[in-house]
């Protein structure tokens, strides 16, 4: 357990889906793996690309095969997510062309957090209202994405890796595109000052996403440091439903 002026921090994290509607199954997927200490987690959000066809797949084998990170006698370093995202490419690229998938994953240990993305899925801190962002390809109105697990030996080249410091009070949030094209930063910051609780956040980000009518797969996954006034919650390690919806990890609803 982490702590910070003496009192123990924890992570509490949910996560929220909506498929396209025209689309047959969801192409977005999620996994949140968990320590038992409740103050380290991977969290992962990857978009499949629909126009390879195999973006379904491709963004659930990547969500689950970085999971091995938590496996037992794994070092457990930034290098080591490094590495599992070759690896990741390269079993994909032997499913066939198909297989692609953007990535949007953060380690958090402690008041540590080591993000990495491939592609147009961004992860944000949320401090004091204010957003700072990770990663995130500008793709752009008629312009292709240009990064994805997939692609090739490349993937080291395009994959962004930052270490954010992490304070009590702030909020990771992982999303795939889908959200970005019905909410704006400041509404996403607007959001969580309304509802100051994980699942309640994700819950009220895709009712916006299925509001505003977006005809695209769309996922938000948020992790919260806080100050734990008491004993802590058991972790354990989930995968995301298939299809994905709503869950609930280190906190009350």
């Amino acid at each position: 357990m982490a702590t910070v002026g003496g009192r123990p921090q924890q992570l509490r994290a949910a996560a929220d889906s909506r498929m396209a509607p025209h689309h047959e199954q969801n192409e977005d997927a999620w996994s949140i793996y968990a320590m038992p200490s409740g103050s380290s987690a991977l969290v992962v959000v990857c978009d499949g690309v629909s126009s390879a066809g195999g973006g379904a797949p491709a963004a659930r084998l990547a969500c689950q095969r970085v999971g091995q990170f938590f496996d037992k006698g794994t070092r457990r370093h930034p290098d080591t997510l490094a590495q599992l995202v070759s690896e990741i490419d390269w079993e994909l690229r032997g499913a066939g062309r198909q297989a692609r998938c953007t990535l949007a994953m953060a380690w958090v240990d402690g008041t540590d957090a080591w993000v990495f993305t491939v592609g147009d899925s961004p992860i944000y801190r949320l401090r004091q209202g204010r957003l700072r962002q990770a990663g995130m390809e500008g793709t752009g109105t008629f312009r292709r994405l240009q990064a994805f697990l997939g692609m090739g030996p490349a993937v080291s080249e395009v994959l962004k890796q930052e270490r954010w410091e992490l304070l009590p009070g702030d909020v990771l949030l992982l999303l795939s595109d889908g959200v970005l094209a019905a909410l704006e930063e400041e509404e996403l910051a607007e959001l969580w000052a309304r509802s100051r609780e994980p699942q309640r956040f994700a819950r009220s980000v895709i009712e916006e996403v299925a509001r505003h009518g977006v005809d695209d797969d769309a996922t938000v996954l948020v992790v919260e440091l806080y100050e734990e006034a008491g004993g802590a919650s058991p972790e354990r390690h989930i995968d995301a439903p298939d299809p994905p919806r709503r869950l609930l990890v280190g906190g009350v609803d």
